[in-house]
């Protein structure tokens, strides 16, 4: 089994976690590299028996941000989500022409093209990306994992010929997510309800690793390719680099 979980990128960071630390390496502006180790808090009882359920586990697991930053989601989401609901519940007593009218044609347009909606917020992340450092440390961060559970190598010139496609990106449990919201949209009206199906089968999917599912995953691949990741320079990989020889140390010595 592997030391490491996974990890995540920022726009001057790579952070990996194991089940016991989680580490993050800086790059400061004045080009040194800041380490922070810190220990994971053991799961809570409950956390670890939703785990075992199946498509109860992939709803929580878009639940759980929410729960642990509620207060940017209340700040930012709940405002959205209040306006989405009143629009809609109003709906049928709003003449045409009203601004309110108009409100709701946008909560039933979000309704009706979500998926078209999912595009454009792609698209915007990716030129964000794509302008930004974020995607050279993701394509990093992949290449870095890659290298170590393969080779068992964390040098330069073992990471720099690994690929930035990770099998177990997120951007793989989007795919599954939109495929499982195509299908079900033919059965399910209710649009919560093909929400959280979605979610809950996109997740299982993700997690059955079979190859009849190669496609899927191939799809994933070309968005983490072109969309998610840059190509890392030196500088990168040796940011990303540090985060993991510092969490493999901290595992070691815990073993120790």
């Amino acid at each position: 089994m592997s030391i490491i979980k996974g990890g995540t990128a920022g726009f001057k960071s790579v952070a990996f976690y194991s089940e016991n630390f989680s580490s993050k390496a800086i790059r400061n502006t004045d080009g040194t590299i800041i380490i922070n180790i810190s220990k994971r808090k053991v799961a809570p009882k409950f956390e670890r028996l939703i785990s075992g359920i199946p498509f109860i586990r992939g709803l929580y697991l878009f639940a759980k941000p929410a729960i642990v930053m509620w207060k940017i989601y209340l700040l930012v989401f709940l405002p959205l989500l209040v306006f989405l609901l009143l629009a809609s519940r109003n709906s049928e007593r709003i003449t045409s022409g009203s601004s309110s009218s108009i409100l709701s044609n946008i909560a039933y347009g979000i309704q009706n093209h979500f998926l078209l909606l999912i595009v454009i917020i792609m698209v915007l992340f990716t030129i964000v990306i794509k302008l930004s450092n974020l995607g050279k440390y993701h394509g990093g961060e992949h290449m870095v994992d890659l290298s170590y559970k393969s080779l068992s190598s964390l040098a330069i010139s073992d990471v720099v010929r690994q690929s930035r496609v990770h099998r177990n990106c997120g951007t793989n449990f989007v795919v599954f997510i939109l495929v499982s919201y195509f299908v079900l949209s033919f059965f399910i009206s209710n649009y919560s309800v093909l929400i959280i199906f979605s979610i809950c089968l996109g997740y299982e999917l993700y997690l059955v690793q079979s190859k009849v599912l190669v496609p899927l995953y191939w799809i994933g691949g070309l968005f983490q390719y072109y969309m998610f990741t840059s190509k890392p320079s030196k500088g990168h990989l040796e940011v990303a680099i540090a985060a993991y020889e510092a969490l493999l140390r901290a595992e070691r010595k815990l073993g120790i």
